[in-house]
């Protein structure tokens, strides 16, 4: 959520300008992940019957397995969903709505900025000494987790992002909400409610997971001669496959289906801490792991498909396919997305069933 714009759909090319930095994972993503993390949390033995029924309440419309695939294979959301107008899926793509939207003096308690730099943390901006802050690709720009403290008032993030403390207001107001027994919103657009806060914090946790969102470099600009004509590789991250305006690619996405379907089943949430601050830092340093597969792929995806950087046009299919290596292990950008996607699904399920349970001590 980089930059505020108060935008008009007649006016399409910022519209497809401004896309790609607006939004961490497209709306359709979005909203599936939070229905997939209630659905498998409804469907789960060990979920309390009182959250069960909560989550049976708030979510419209749930789906098999079957159907989460035939939606991600064949829907086409954009900028503007409709049908998703309650519950936890509502609010899962509330807030870039509003980091779209909101007009420029619009402020969002208790950190009075606007929505847009709640959805990110530069991670190089909490560097320490006279490092120039700048995404490096040897990864040595990462800082050490200690050095990123817990102040709301630390001016460092005004220019870096308040995703971990958003976090973590998100999951104290959801615990709140449920401990009062406000469950579901009296009215359409109350916020002093479970099922609101419920489905803003899966957004949220669905943005620690995107690597992009824990660099200065988040269009990875870096990896290009040019910078100011390299590729959108923001977008191509985030929509080129799954929900692009101008384009389909449904062999792609039949393709990645399968590979999302079984990271939800296999993968692990590498970080062992309840505390949520802590948590998403952890999850931020671990997926900045990733940014140099995403910049080598878009670099490599670009000069196959037109012999030269002169471009700002990416072959998807390169990009998705390329190799390499995220932390020691070889993958493609493809499998790399399906993991961080896979563990946004499970970080909502793992962080609503924490809040559920210290809601109720």
């Amino acid at each position: 959520m980089r930059h505020p714009l108060r935008w008009s759909l007649s006016v399409v090319c910022l519209v497809l300008c401004f896309r790609s930095t607006a939004m961490a994972w497209s709306h359709k993503e979005h909203i599936q992940f939070t229905r997939l993390a209630a659905e498998r949390l409804i469907a789960d033995p060990t979920t309390p019957p009182e959250m069960q029924a909560w989550l049976k309440d708030a979510l419209p419309q749930p789906m098999d397995m079957a159907g989460e695939e035939n939606y991600f294979l064949h829907t086409h959301l954009g900028l503007n969903p409709t049908g998703f107008d309650t519950g936890l899926t509502h609010w899962a793509y509330m807030p870039d709505q509003h980091a779209l939207n909101d007009p420029k003096d619009a402020k969002v308690p208790p950190f009075n900025v606007h929505e847009r730099l709640l959805h990110f943390i530069d991670l190089e901006y909490f560097l320490t000494g006279d490092t120039k802050r700048e995404y490096k690709a040897d990864l040595s720009s990462k800082p050490k987790l200690e050095n990123i403290p817990q102040d709301l008032h630390d001016p460092r993030y005004l220019q870096a992002g308040y995703l971990p403390l958003r976090v973590a207001q998100c999951y104290e107001n959801l615990v709140a909400c449920i401990k009062a027994g406000k469950l579901h919103p009296p009215a359409k657009d109350d916020q002093d409610n479970a099922e609101y806060w419920a489905g803003y914090l899966a957004h949220y946790l669905g943005d620690n997971t995107q690597p992009q969102h824990a660099t200065i470099d988040y269009k990875s600009q870096s990896y290009f001669k040019n910078p100011r004509k390299s590729p959108n590789v923001h977008a191509a991250v985030e929509y080129l496959m799954c929900d692009d305006e101008k384009s389909e690619y449904p062999a792609l996405r039949a393709e990645f289906w399968p590979l999302f379907a079984k990271q939800i089943e296999t993968f692990k949430d590498p970080t062992e801490t309840n505390d949520l601050f802590r948590a998403t830092l952890e999850i931020s340093l671990k997926s900045y792991d990733a940014l140099p597969l995403i910049g080598q792929a878009a670099q490599q995806s670009v000069v196959a498909a037109t012999g030269s950087e002169k471009t700002d046009t990416i072959d998807a299919d390169k990009f998705f396919h390329y190799r390499g290596q995220v932390d020691g292990e070889p993958m493609s950008v493809m499998k790399m997305k399906a993991r961080q996607t896979a563990w946004a699904v499970k970080r909502i399920e793992r962080v609503w069933r924490q809040a559920w349970e210290e809601a109720m001590k």
